[in-house]
C-alpha cells in the first residue's frame, strides 16, 4: 500500500476526551501545523455581522445569513503582510475597502505574516478591527506554528467569531466553493525560525481526502506552490529556477484540484497559470487556475514580468465550475515632502 494512501485510512483522529465545541477543538490543536481531520457534534454555531459559522471540528460551514446578490463566489486574497507599520496598515485598508466593493464572500491570508510574536499579536489584533468580512489564515515558512495559532486565539477568546485560523481548520463548505488548506512549507531549509511549519505526508493526505469531501469547486490554499515549469510560473525565482514542491503537483493532478491559491514567491506575484505553468489573462473565466497574488506589503519588489510591485492583492471568482482572477495593485508612494 502507497504511503498517502495508509495515511488516508489513518485520517480520523482519536483524542482522550473528543472536543465537544470549537473552542476545545482549537485547544486540542493549539500547537498543530496542519490539524488532523476530525469532528465533533452537535455543531457549535456562532453569528457574526451577517455570517453563520458552523463549526464541526476541522470543517467550518460558512453561509450568510443573507443570500448574496450574484451567484458567484468571490475570495480576497492577501499574503505576506510582514510588518505593521504605518504605511502596511493603510495598504490593508485599502486592499479591504476593494473587498468590500466586491462584496467578497472570505478573505484569505496566505501565510508570511509575520516572524515575531508580538508583530503576529499586533497585525492580527489589526486585521480583526479592519473588516468584519471572514478572514482565514495559515502559516506560512517564516511563522512558527504555534505562534501563529496564540496570535489568532488571542483575538478570538476576545468575541471575534470572523478571524480564522487555516492551521485547524482544514475545510471551508462555502456557498459555491469549498477552501482546503495546507499551512507551512516542503523545505526545513526555508524554514525562518526553530518551530516552524513543515508539512507532513499525513497533511497531504488530508488535503486529498478533505478535497474528496467537498461538494463544490475546490480552491486549495497553500503557502508554497507547486512545481511548474519556464519563467513565467507561479514557482520561478531568476537564478534557482522553478522551485516548487512537486508533491504539490502530484496532488493536485491526482486529486484533480481545478484551483489554488499560492503566495509564497514573492517576483513571481500578480499572476495566474494553469498547472504547468502558463500565463492566464485576467477576468477570464478559465476550468483550472492557479493564482499567486504576491505580497501586500508597500516595500517595493522587483517582479519576475520587469515591473516593480509596492503592493499586490487579489480577487478570485468561482462560478460553477470555471474561475476567474483580479489582480489589484497599490500605485507607487508619493515621494516625501520636502
Amino acid at each position: 500500500m502507497r504511503p498517502l494512501a495508509l495515511f488516508t485510512l489513518c485520517a480520523s483522529v482519536a483524542y482522550a476526551e473528543t472536543p465537544k465545541d470549537f473552542t476545545g477543538w482549537e485547544d486540542v490543536n493549539q500547537f498543530e501545523c496542519n490539524a488532523p481531520l476530525g469532528q465533533f457534534d452537535p455543531p457549535d454555531v456562532r453569528g457574526y455581522e451577517g455570517f453563520k459559522y458552523e463549526h464541526t471540528g476541522s470543517t467550518l460551514k460558512l453561509r450568510r445569513e443573507k443570500p448574496r446578490a450574484s451567484k458567484a463566489a468571490k475570495l480576497g486574497v492577501i499574503a505576506g503582510i510582514k510588518d505593521l507599520e504605518p504605511e502596511t496598515k493603510a495598504q490593508l485598508q485599502r486592499f479591504f475597502a476593494d473587498f468590500d466593493k466586491a462584496d467578497v464572500d472570505l478573505i484569505v491570508i496566505g501565510g508570511d505574516t509575520a516572524e515575531e510574536p508580538d508583530v503576529l499579536d499586533a497585525i492580527y489584533g489589526f486585521l480583526a478591527t479592519a473588516t468584519r468580512r471572514p478572514m482565514i489564515a495559515i502559516a506560512g515558512n517564516t511563522e512558527r506554528a504555534a505562534a501563529h495559532t496564540y496570535a489568532i486565539n488571542k483575538v478570538r477568546k476576545t468575541g471575534v467569531n470572523h478571524l480564522l485560523n487555516g492551521d485547524v481548520i482544514r475545510r471551508v463548505d462555502g456557498d459555491g466553493f469549498d477552501l482546503v488548506t495546507l499551512a507551512g512549507y516542503y523545505d526545513k531549509r526555508y524554514l525562518h525560525l526553530s518551530g516552524g511549519c513543515l508539512y507532513s505526508e499525513k497533511a497531504l493526505a488530508d488535503v486529498e481526502q478533505a478535497v474528496a469531501a467537498s461538494d463544490d469547486a475546490v480552491v486549495f490554499l497553500s503557502h508554497g506552490p507547486p512545481r511548474q515549469k519556464g519563467q513565467h510560473a507561479l514557482d520561478y525565482v531568476p537564478g534557482a529556477d522553478n522551485v516548487g514542491d512537486p508533491q504539490l503537483t502530484d496532488l493536485i493532478t491526482r486529486a484533480k484540484i481545478p484551483f489554488g491559491i499560492f503566495g509564497h514567491i514573492i517576483e513571481a506575484g500578480g499572476n495566474a497559470t494553469d498547472l504547468a505553468g502558463k500565463p492566464l489573462p485576467q477576468k477570464k473565466p478559465q476550468p483550472a487556475l492557479y493564482l499567486n497574488q504576491g505580497s501586500c506589503n508597500p516595500l517595493p519588489w522587483k517582479m519576475n514580468d520587469g515591473t516593480t510591485s509596492y503592493g499586490l492583492a487579489a480577487i478570485l471568482t468561482v462560478e460553477g465550475k470555471k474561475a476567474s482572477y483580479e489582480i489589484l495593485r497599490a500605485p507607487k508612494p508619493a515621494p516625501p515632502a520636502p
